[in-house]
């Protein structure tokens, strides 16, 4: 296991053992309604449990990730094209801004027109029906 690797699952596991535990300040709901501290503890176990994974793989690794020259350059468009969805929430429907966000971020990642596309609208759907129907939390 490189000393990179470790510090980079180390670093996640501690940001998501720190959302958790954070999480638990606000109420976690009333009833059968989520209240705030629900999605930061989901988010927050998910990403323990994905530390957890990053790491397991990291030490049965036996030959170091290689990186292409274009990694800094791809984090740095995905975290501008984050901020450009935040910046423009409220800004048309929800589902047209997540899917676009969605096609985009597909995009950059390499993935064909058609799997973006396809993945794009099936996640917003998901997501769309996930609040709506099952946790009755409007999404504007």
């Amino acid at each position: 296991m490189s000393r990179r690797e470790l510090v980079l699952g180390a670093s996640f596991l501690a940001l998501g053992m720190g959302l958790v535990a954070s999480s638990y300040a606000l109420p976690s709901g009333l009833g059968r309604l989520p209240g705030p501290g629900f999605f930061p503890r989901v988010i927050g176990g998910v990403m323990v449990l994905l530390s957890l994974g990053l790491l397991g793989q990291a030490r049965r690794a036996t030959e170091p990730l290689r990186q292409g020259a274009g990694d800094l350059r791809t984090v740095l468009l995905v975290l501008g094209l984050l901020a450009l969805y935040l910046l423009g929430w409220g800004i048309g429907p929800f589902a047209v801004r997540t899917a676009l966000f969605l096609l985009l971020l597909l995009r950059l990642l390499g993935q064909p027109w058609r799997t973006g596309v396809t993945l794009s609208l099936s996640l917003t759907a998901v997501v769309i029906l996930a609040f709506r129907i099952g946790l009755r939390v409007p999404l504007e």
